[in-house]
């Protein structure tokens, strides 16, 4: 392995000593050759998938071409160790992007279940405050009926059935079924008077 570092390292200082931009790319695809492969299996054991992988592999050839027209090879550091701070980086930044894409994804869902909540209890709450409207124009509304048929409406609003009615009352169905009619006739006239 320290061999083929030795080597490559030789191929940077050509790269670097190379004035010819043609004899720089041959030499970068040289370098690319012998790094991908390496770089894709290092990428693989931090537990990255393919896709991602291929991304950073990239990112870290395009490092490392920047780097090859600036690094200084008489300091005695090995370009061996650069490289494996640009990976060490390049998986740390990735890392420290899923983390926040996963929080913002989070964030996201959290906001869109809340604004859905929120939606639903001000529907319903909305839904009730109208009832309650409802309820308190029909109970204005008995005011113009006569006492039996206030009666009737009563026990109707309270889901009782015209026969349960008749029986509560003591009368026949059918006297329970015209004065509901009387009822409605009288309290649609009296709430779209009111209305308008």
């Amino acid at each position: 392995m320290a061999h083929q570092f030795i080597q490559l390292e030789k191929i940077f200082k050509a790269f670097q000593n190379s004035r010819s931009s043609h004899e720089q790319e041959r030499l970068f695809i040289d370098i690319v050759n012998h790094i991908q492969p390496k770089l894709f299996i290092k990428f693989k054991n931090y537990g990255m998938k393919n896709e991602d992988i291929e991304d950073l592999v990239q990112e870290t050839l395009i490092r490392i071409y920047l780097a090859l027209h600036t690094f200084d090879f008489s300091t005695g550091v090995p370009f061996e160790h650069y490289l494996n701070c640009i990976v060490r980086s390049m998986r740390n930044d990735f890392w420290r992007r899923k983390y926040i894409e996963t929080d913002k994804h989070e964030s996201i869902i959290n906001d869109y279940v809340i604004d859905y909540k929120l939606n639903q209890s001000s529907k319903h709450i909305e839904d009730i405050c109208m009832i309650k409207e409802k309820r308190e124009l029909l109970a204005s509304s008995l005011i113009v009926l006569s006492r039996f048929e206030r009666s009737v409406a009563e026990l109707l609003m309270s889901d009782y059935s015209p026969s349960e009615i008749a029986k509560q009352l003591g009368i026949k169905d059918k006297v329970v079924y015209n004065s509901i009619q009387r009822c409605k006739m009288k309290m649609k006239y009296y709430l779209l008077k009111r209305l308008y």
